[in-house]
């Protein structure tokens, strides 16, 4: 799958920092606090994009983000180890680089 819009997500236990890369577009970064509130955000921020999006997650809660992010059935999540990618522009890259 192409996707133009790839995010990177990296949580803690009280911050999520995401980075977004979209073709041809300056990165973005921004940080949103790991609570509901934090994770509706994110929600609207990728509801309002609509799909396809690449969405790769690390850190101490990545399955959690992931599961509550509930991305579009034609999206595509990765749960990625903090030792290969520990930043949310290098998870952003990791999502744009996967099949």
């Amino acid at each position: 799958m192409n996707s133009d819009l790839c995010i990177g997500i990296c949580s803690s236990d009280e911050l999520l920092e995401l980075t977004a890369i979209e073709s041809g577009r300056p990165s973005v970064t921004m940080n949103f606090p790991a609570t509901g509130i934090g994770f509706e955000a994110i929600k609207s921020f990728l509801a309002g994009y609509g799909d396809p999006v690449k969405l790769a997650v690390s850190g101490v809660a990545a399955l959690g983000v992931a599961l509550s992010l509930g991305v579009g059935p034609h999206s595509e999540v990765f749960i990625v180890s903090s030792a290969i990618a520990s930043h949310s522009m290098a998870l952003a890259h990791y999502a744009e680089r996967s099949i």
